[in-house]
């Protein structure tokens, strides 16, 4: 049995205890501990139990060696530095789970980065990479020779076709598709329900159908830079 600390205490977090809680229920290895939030207090909320801050998931890393973390914050950025923060309480282990919810597929020839959680519903064909601490959030799909870097978040319905290329730290907004062979820059925001018909320069914001970039972000996502805390 794999005791797992979900590290967040918000609606992602809830859903994501559920699929844990789920696999549990029908027989699985991994066991549900908790949640580790800096801003939420320690106690019980729904099927969130919040154990406590950074401190108490010091002491749970140093108590058991075999213990599996998983991010569960929407948000790419502060995903980022939740993940260095945690890496750096634990720098000699692999602490993270890779979670896969019963209902998701998962195709021959697939790679799947630790942290990463694919949601119910979720696919990836085959001959596809998908980046660590990603998230593939409900029926997402994504097809072959398709590379999606670290920190994306895909969210519900959005579609990837094949050889599209997403650069790290992307956010694809929910009912999105992307189509074959385009690729998305770094840190590039992309609309729910747009259409990404050519490829996107990195940290740009794009709408529409087909999509259009509308703005530049004035902090532009450097891939493998982990900001300083505020």
């Amino acid at each position: 049995m794999t005791n797992v600390v979900v590290i967040g205490a918000g609606g992602h977090a809830a859903e994501v205890c559920s699929y844990i809680l789920r696999q549990a229920e029908q027989g699985g290895d991994l066991r549900l501990l908790g949640c580790i939030d800096d801003h939420k207090p320690a106690g019980r909320m729904g099927l969130i139990d919040v154990l406590g801050d950074y401190h108490r998931l010091a002491a749970l890393l140093a108590a058991d060696p075999a213990i599996k973390c998983i991010t569960a914050v929407g948000d790419n950025t502060t995903r980022r530095l939740l993940v260095a923060r945690a890496e750096s309480l634990a720098p000699d282990r692999q602490i993270w789970l890779t979670l896969k919810d019963a209902p998701a597929y998962v195709g021959p020839d697939v790679e799947i980065g630790a942290g990463t959680c694919l949601a119910p519903g979720s696919i990836v064909t085959t001959r596809a990479r998908i980046g660590r601490h990603c998230i593939l959030n409900v029926n997402v799909s994504v097809s072959h020779d398709a590379v999606v870097a670290d920190y994306v978040n895909l969210n519900p319905r959005v579609v990837v076709a094949g050889s599209v290329r997403i650069g790290e730290g992307c956010y694809i907004g929910a009912g999105a598709t992307v189509i074959d062979r385009v690729t998305i820059g770094a840190g590039a925001i992309v609309g729910a329900g747009a259409v990404v018909v050519e490829d996107l320069p990195p940290n740009v914001t794009a709408v529409g159908v087909p999509a259009r970039v509308i703005k530049y972000r004035p902090i532009a996502w450097e891939p493998g830079v982990v900001p300083r805390r505020a």
